[in-house]
């Protein structure tokens, strides 16, 4: 026991030694700087560090607003080359729709061309028509104009022999070269080759008979020729028959002209585009 208490002594006797008197200047300036940094370290760990994570959002958004903020001064500045490009589309679509009919029940469609055969001093006699069906519009491509070649006049008759000296041998080595191409033409007329349409659109068939004559048919084309809505796609005039009387003093049987026409008439159906009906047919 008296050991053990002389150790406890001792170990008291040393923990009263060690304060911060007994350290020296050097070692207290190290024990107030290690406090100073570890102080620093929380505070930036701590304090610093979040509010420069937060800055760093802060100036996205801030970029982000201002991208946004260009973008619709962009649209505001271009607001009215908007309204103007709104407008022509608007006009155009009014214009575009202008071109062509509504749809017609068959009776107006009936009215329609009936009239007009009247009109020009032809009388109806039949008259046949389709549904609203989806067709093709070709392709207006124009024909390359071409100069014809000029001739070469042939200075003596000893060019003309050596000219046809000169075909006969191209015939013989040929082989019948114009049967060949007679040959290619048909075939190229027997299989066309298909036609592709660009743009479709909505048309009823229209299919009439009428007794008139040339004149009526002609002044009917005239005045269907500058409609956008109507087209006659082809036609026929078959000339009057007059038969003389079988019997003296009897009266001729005239029968008169009759004309043949197909009529296409383009319908305009709104909100129904006509080239996915004819790609999903």
């Amino acid at each position: 026991m008296a050991v053990d208490a002389g150790g406890a002594r001792l170990i008291k006797e040393e923990k009263q030694n060690v304060s911060l008197k007994s350290l020296k200047s050097n070692e207290i300036q190290m024990l107030f700087t290690l406090v100073i940094v570890a102080v620093a370290a929380l505070v930036i760990y701590f304090i610093l560090l979040p509010m420069y994570n937060g800055l760093a959002d802060l100036e996205k958004d801030n970029d982000d607003l201002r991208n946004q903020e260009y973008e619709i001064r962009n649209q505001i500045a271009q607001a009215p080359g908007y309204q103007n490009m709104h407008d022509e589309a608007r006009a155009d679509y009014f214009r575009y729709i202008a071109y062509f009919y509504s749809p017609m029940a068959p009776e107006l469609i009936d009215e329609r061309i009936t009239s007009m055969l009247i009109a020009h001093g032809m009388t109806p006699a039949t008259l046949t028509m389709t549904t609203l069906t989806v067709e093709g519009i070709p392709a207006y491509m124009a024909q390359e104009l071409r100069a014809d070649p000029v001739p070469i006049p042939l200075d003596s008759v000893a060019d003309e022999e050596q000219a046809a000296d000169n075909s006969g041998q191209a015939n013989a080595e040929g082989g019948g070269s114009n049967l060949e191409d007679a040959a290619d033409a048909a075939e190229a007329a027997a299989n066309p080759t298909e036609e592709i349409f660009d743009d479709y659109a909505f048309v009823y068939t229209v299919s009439v008979s009428a007794h008139g004559d040339r004149n009526n048919l002609f002044t009917f084309l005239a005045q269907v020729a500058p409609m956008t809505a109507m087209y006659v796609t082809d036609f026929s005039y078959i000339d009057p028959v007059t038969e003389k009387a079988s019997e003296p003093g009897g009266k001729d049987i005239v029968t008169p002209g009759v004309i043949n026409m197909t009529i296409k008439m383009y319908v305009f159906v709104e909100g129904v585009p006509a080239n996915p009906q004819a790609n999903s047919g």
